[in-house]
This record gives structure tokens, C-alpha cells and sequence, in this order.
């Protein structure tokens, strides 16, 4: 059933919030879209040429991709990847590992970098997370350059100056080492004039791979929904849960969740200015909003298991301390 009113807020629960901050401006970061190259700057001065010619504080010239080994294309079948509606291939629940090089096929030559938190609210301690999502993107680029102080402000992922991004892939993948997956999917296409697809044949697609929708709005542009219950069973707008499972966005950034709601898909279909029959923009996003809830709880239940036994350590070990008075 296609409805256009706007939903209602969605009420998700506040245990686990997510992504970390650095997901949510990823596309202000890497100038999505359409960008006009700037202007040439001013010839700088002696002192200030100076100071651009170094990197920015932290920077490195290594890209994440560096380190890893080449990806296996196509990627191999593997009896650890979940059954389930994809994303360009990629599953809910696939092992870390099988996600990063599914996603390094998928965007050929894209660009990786990772993030060190997903979940913002669990409480770490001394323990330390890694790799708990990451991104990967293609596009046109240059070369950073630091010939004053702004060029820095243009250096983006991979030591790159974007200018378009035509593509990229953001993953939710929290876990303790060695044990994470794929909590939330997220992609992004970006066509210039000429290229753009038309908003038909894009929600035409969209229905071959997901069913039909549960609602289209069109304001402020084409947003279309798919939510499940944790059964499995489609939601419709009638049902009392449709608005309270929302928030699952189709851009990766700020997301919300809630128990009671399963499976849930989003996407955008962003049109030009000048014709809205025709999309310049698709982004579309995936998660399981229980499967989140229960992966957050197991995850703190884990690192409050480690931080006590790490304490208990340290007593043991200093029980025989006594200081001098």
C-alpha cells in the first residue's frame, strides 16, 4: 500500500545510539555529489607556505587499504554469510571480514577507512574496540596538495581532494575483536547530467529487489520504506507499529531503534532541481532493529564480563601490596 502522509515520529528505544558522530558527517566530509572546483588561491606568504607544506596533525600518508591483502574477486561463497535481502551483495550478520572484501569488489579501487565505534553509549572501559565500521567510496579525486593553510580543509579520505563521489558503501560492523558483523548497511550513488536514471525505472528496481513498499512519500523528495516485524511478516501503515519502526534511515548517520521492530529498509531517491522525474541521488540503507538491540546488550554483558575479571586481576596481584606510613 502507497501512502504519502508523513509518519509520525518514531519513539526507538536510548539504550544504544548509533553511528559514531564521524558516519554521520561522512558525506559533508568527501563533498557528495556535484561539486564546483574552487577558485585558485592567493599566492600565500613565505611563513604560510612554510606551515602548508606539512600535513595536517595526525594526518598519514598510508591509506587503510595499505595494509590489507588484495581482495578476492569474485568474492567466494561462504556458508558464514547469511541468507536475507543484500545491499549490492552485502548481508546482515556477515562475518567482518567477509563484508570488507565483498565491499572492495563491489567498489573497485574505492577508498577504505575504518571507524573505531559504532554503538556510542557502551560503556568500554579497558577494553578497546576496533574496526567497528568502515566505509569505502570511488569517485574523481586529486591530489592533496598544501600550498596554504585551507588546502588542508580539502584533504579528505585517502589523503584525496573529492571532487565527485559516484559511490560509497558504509558498514555497521560492531563486535569484540575478532567477532564482529554486519549490524547496518549503507549506500550511496551519485549520477551527473547525462547519467542520472529515471525515478521510474529507479523505484521499479527497487521493488524487483525488495517486494512492494510499505509507504513512498514524495516531500521533501522520494522516500521509500520497507518495515518488518521481528517475524518476519511485512508492516503496513495500518499496523500500530509502522511509524514506531522508522528509524532506520536510508543515509548513514543518525539512526534510531527500537524492540519489536525487525528488518527494516530505507531509501531516498534525490531528483535535480530542474526535473523530478529523473534521480540524481539513491541512497538506501538496511538494519534489523531487534538483532541491533540484542547485539548491544550482548556486547556491554561481554566488556562488563572482561572489566570485572580485569579487576579482580589487579586485586589478586596487589593483595600483598602495603604501603609505607
Amino acid at each position: 500500500m502507497t501512502q504519502t502522509v508523513p509518519e509520525p515520529a518514531p519513539a526507538p528505544d536510548t539504550r544504544w545510539r548509533g553511528p559514531f558522530a564521524l558516519l554521520a558527517v561522512a558525506c559533508l566530509a568527501v563533498a557528495c555529489g556535484d561539486a564546483t572546483p574552487p577558485a585558485p588561491p592567493a599566492a600565500p606568504s613565505a611563513q604560510a607556505a612554510d606551515l602548508a607544506r606539512k600535513p595536517p596533525p595526525g594526518s598519514t600518508q598510508a591509506r587503510a587499504e595499505d595494509s590489507l591483502p588484495p581482495p578476492r574477486c569474485p568474492p567466494p561463497a561462504s556458508a558464514r554469510t547469511p541468507p536475507g535481502p543484500d545491499i549490492v551483495g552485502l548481508r546482515l550478520g556477515m562475518p567482518l571480514d567477509e563484508a570488507l572484501n565483498h565491499a572492495r569488489c563491489a567498489v573497485d579501487g574505492g577508498v577504505l577507512a575504518f571507524q573505531p565505534r559504532w554503538f556510542q553509549q557502551l560503556r568500554t572501559g579497558n577494553v578497546k574496540l576496533e574496526r567497528q565500521g568502515f566505509s569505502i567510496q570511488r569517485g574523481e579525486t586529486s591530489d592533496c596538495v598544501f600550498r596554504n593553510l585551507g588546502d588542508a580543509m580539502k584533504c579528505g579520505v585517502g589523503r584525496r581532494v573529492w571532487h565527485h563521489v559516484d559511490e560509497m558503501i558504509t558498514l555497521a560492523t560492531p563486535g569484540l575483536d575478532g567477532r564482529q558483523v554486519v549490524a547496518g548497511i549503507w549506500r550511496q550513488q551519485h549520477w551527473k547530467p547525462g547519467q542520472m536514471p529515471l525515478r521510474d525505472a529507479v523505484l521499479q528496481a527497487l521493488r524487483d529487489k525488495y517486494g512492494r513498499e510499505g509507504e513512498l512519500r514524495r516531500d521533501p523528495h522520494g522516500t521509500v520504506s520497507w518495515r518488518h516485524a521481528p517475524d518476519g511478516n511485512p508492516l503496513t501503515p495500518r499496523d500500530p507499529l509502522f511509524g514506531a519502526c522508522g528509524g532506520i534511515r536510508a543515509r548513514p548517520g543518525s539512526q534510531g531503534w527500537r524492540e519489536g521492530c525487525g528488518l527494516s529498509i530505507s531509501a531516498d531517491l534525490v531528483p535535480p532541481a530542474d526535473n523530478p522525474d529523473l534521480v540524481q541521488a539513491l541512497y538506501v540503507g538496511m538494519a534489523h532493529q531487534d538483532e541491533l538491540m540484542r547485539l548491544g546488550d550482548a556486547m556491554q554483558a561481554e566488556i562488563d564480563r572482561l572489566e570485572a575479571e580485569r579487576r579482580a586481576g589487579e586485586l589478586q596481584r596487589s593483595a600483598g601490596a602495603k604501603p609505607r606510613l
